[in-house]
């Protein structure tokens, strides 16, 4: 039987990191004064993604995009310590993994991933941890994915990326494999989940 794979995304999938996420983008507008909306922010950033926020701003203001994310990137590591577990998270991690599910991630987030992981008693379902240190490009580009489809010669009709934004759904389709995510709603190449504990009932597992 083939062995089914989860690689997740991290920042609101697996971990509740929004909090965090707003305070160092309440930060930034005010560092390089710019008008905030916060309802429309933080919407924004649900539905798509913080890069793609920052490239919008760049673009608009003539900013240097690198510069916002090494910014955003660098608030955001001081701010670890407010991250806490997605309901379910450790409970399907545990009962997944015993039924043979393979688990890894592949996250925008810096090098202290790891870190959180780890102080979140987490670690150790992991396989291996992708984040934006390794240097692959970012999603909705799928080199990331593909990276550990052809590391360890995984059976994509068996692979989901779960997410919880569109790009990482397009991310899955652009790497040929099946999508689940927290707010995209069913299609084609997307099965939507309401909360981690519907991943239990996944009848291929």
């Amino acid at each position: 039987m083939t062995q089914t794979t989860f690689i997740w995304d991290f920042d609101g999938t697996l971990v509740e990191s929004y909090e965090a996420i707003r305070e160092v983008l309440i930060l930034l507008y005010k560092s390089y004064d710019l008008p905030f909306d916060e309802d429309w922010v933080m919407d924004y950033i649900i539905k798509e993604s913080v890069g793609s926020l920052l490239r919008k701003l760049a673009a608009k203001y003539h900013l240097s995009f690198d510069e916002m994310l090494d910014f955003f990137n660098r608030e955001q590591e001081v701010r670890d310590y407010m991250i806490s577990l997605m309901p379910y998270a450790k409970e399907v991690l545990q009962e997944t993994k015993e039924k043979g599910v393979r688990h890894f991630i592949y996250t925008h987030k810096g090098a202290t991933t790891q870190s959180v992981l780890e102080r979140l008693g987490i670690d150790r379902f992991f396989t291996e941890v992708i984040t934006s240190a390794n240097g692959f490009a970012r999603k909705p580009h799928p080199q990331g994915i593909r990276y550990l489809v052809d590391k360890y010669d995984l059976d994509k009709s068996q692979v989901y990326y779960i997410g919880d934004r569109r790009l990482d759904a397009e991310a899955a389709a652009n790497a040929g494999v099946q999508s689940i995510n927290l707010h995209q709603p069913n299609s084609a190449v997307n099965r939507k989940i309401e909360t981690l504990k519907d991943l239990l009932l996944l009848e291929e597992l």
